[in-house]
């Protein structure tokens, strides 16, 4: 018979080793830049860690839930760290799934609204972009106002109600394309998790400063501005 301790959430002394350690793996991970630790190593380490919270049952402990949140949340910003790719899939998978997890044993779990409202965000951010590049490309050199003052005076109001009425045209054709279809898929939840996080929040008063921050964001750059331009917005 073994005579490793057991503790009350069914680990003995030397997984819960395991644990502690991983956990400080990932603390080493959230607080040290990328300057100091190369990307790679910080998503080996990840992995890694990820694979023994999976093992130990560590993100099914109700128990361990301050644990269990900081890790994922660091996990998430590592696998969004560049806001021009689709993230790490597998990493970002976890992060969702284990959030989703959380909602399901707390619909009103403040901290899994907010985490998957940043994961929707954050699944925009390269969509984003590359609308914003497809933007800026069409718009240089396309409007036909005057540049010389010169040319100003001769520019007249009906000219310019034409322009007005092409960039509008122009604007709900793109409203339509496969890039912005894709951006509003995602803003769709990111909204809706951000909106039910805020309504939590209220109701409870715990609504914190940076989650209003949030929504602001995505109400300047999220669904209303895909009407007309998406710009990139970062993901921390």
């Amino acid at each position: 018979m073994s005579h490793q301790g057991v503790r009350p959430d069914g680990l003995n002394m030397a997984q819960e080793a395991r644990i502690e350690a991983a956990i400080r793996e990932v603390r080493q991970i959230a607080d040290t830049d990328s300057i100091h630790m190369p990307w790679e190593q910080r998503l080996r380490i990840a992995r890694t860690a990820m694979t023994t919270f999976d093992s130990a049952g560590l993100m099914q402990m109700p128990n361990r839930t301050a644990d269990r949140t900081f890790v994922i949340a660091t996990f998430q910003r590592l696998a969004y760290h560049d806001p021009e790719t689709a993230g790490v899939v597998d990493l970002a998978e976890w992060c969702v799934n284990q959030w989703l997890s959380l909602l399901h044993r707390n619909g009103e779990d403040l901290t899994a609204l907010r985490g998957l409202g940043q994961a929707w965000l954050a699944r925009s951010q390269n969509v984003l972009a590359r609308i914003h590049r497809t933007e800026g490309s069409s718009s240089s050199g396309s409007s036909g106002r005057p540049q010389s003052l010169s040319d100003r005076f001769a520019y007249s109001s009906s000219e310019e109600a034409r322009d007005a009425e092409r960039a509008t045209a122009e604007a709900d054709a793109r409203a339509h394309t496969a890039d912005y279809v894709e951006a509003r898929g995602m803003l769709i939840p990111a909204v809706d998790y951000f909106s039910r996080a805020v309504e939590v929040g209220e109701r409870n008063g715990m609504l914190a400063g940076e989650l209003l921050s949030e929504v602001r964001t995505y109400s300047m750059f999220g669904l209303p501005a895909l009407a007309f331009s998406a710009l990139p917005i970062s993901f921390s």
